[in-house]
């Protein structure tokens, strides 16, 4: 079993920054990723609906810089590992499509951080959630075991490859 470094650190957040866990799954690996972007995006939402805006704007740019660090996991090691080795591109085109969805909605929630606008933030908000909820369901049930499956003589350089991103 290896040992791997999960970025985390936000309060209330179980994962400290950098604390070793072992993992032996790309599924296991990735599900603690979505976990520490779920603190990330709880922090960002609890301090601009509280009008911290300071710490709004703080809190949500870890936020989105650690989704879109998520994303390259995927988008530039993961998914392209997985089709060449001739895994399902469906699922994957699917993925790919509500990444740029989600970039979107990040992008339109820094907007909201910028005005403070509180208001508009919540909207976007609910509506980030439930897409994260979705997609992440998705990826932990489905995609992830196929990686695995299909990955599993790569798992350990495909881990390293992905930690380093």
């Amino acid at each position: 079993m290896a040992s791997y470094i999960i970025r985390g650190g936000c309060s209330p957040c179980p994962l400290a920054i950098y604390k070793e866990i072992d993992m032996t799954t790309i599924a296991e690996f990735m599900t603690s990723d979505h976990k520490a972007c779920d603190y990330k995006f709880a922090d960002a939402e609890t301090a601009a609906l509280a009008g911290d805006w300071s710490k709004a704007e703080t809190a949500f740019n870890t936020f989105r810089d650690d989704m879109a660090r998520h994303f390259r996991m995927e988008e530039d090691v993961l998914f392209p590992t997985l089709t060449a080795a001739g895994g399902p591109s469906g699922p994957v085109h699917i993925m790919l499509m509500e990444h740029a969805q989600i970039k979107e909605l990040l992008k339109q929630m820094g907007a909201a951080v910028e005005h403070k606008n509180a208001q508009q933030y919540s909207g976007l908000s609910e509506t980030i959630l439930m897409v994260m909820q979705q997609h992440n369901l998705k990826e932990e049930q489905i995609l992830y075991p196929i990686m695995d499956q299909i990955l599993a003589a790569q798992r350990e350089t495909l881990l390293g490859q992905i930690q380093s991103v």
